[in-house]
């Protein structure tokens, strides 16, 4: 049961996280769009860029991982 909190936490958590790096994102590539510069200038570098996607995928397989800990029955 204590477990089932926790990932619950961890749960909503990360998906306020991924839900304000996907607007921060967005509204980067808004910038980008409006001004006519590439996604890589506004970074500062394709690395900081290639940064930015791998945090949006790692929260994303968080969220999963922790929803699926969530509602998943554990044997006792």
């Amino acid at each position: 049961m204590k477990s089932r909190w926790l990932f619950l936490v961890l749960f909503v958590i990360s998906f306020c996280s991924l839900l304000i790096s996907l607007s921060l994102f967005w509204n980067q590539g808004i910038f980008a769009d409006e001004y006519n510069l590439s996604p890589e200038l506004v970074c500062g570098g394709g690395f900081w860029n290639g940064m930015d996607w791998l945090r949006l995928v790692f929260l994303f397989l968080l969220c999963l991982l922790s929803g699926y800990g969530t509602v998943s029955k554990r044997k006792k």
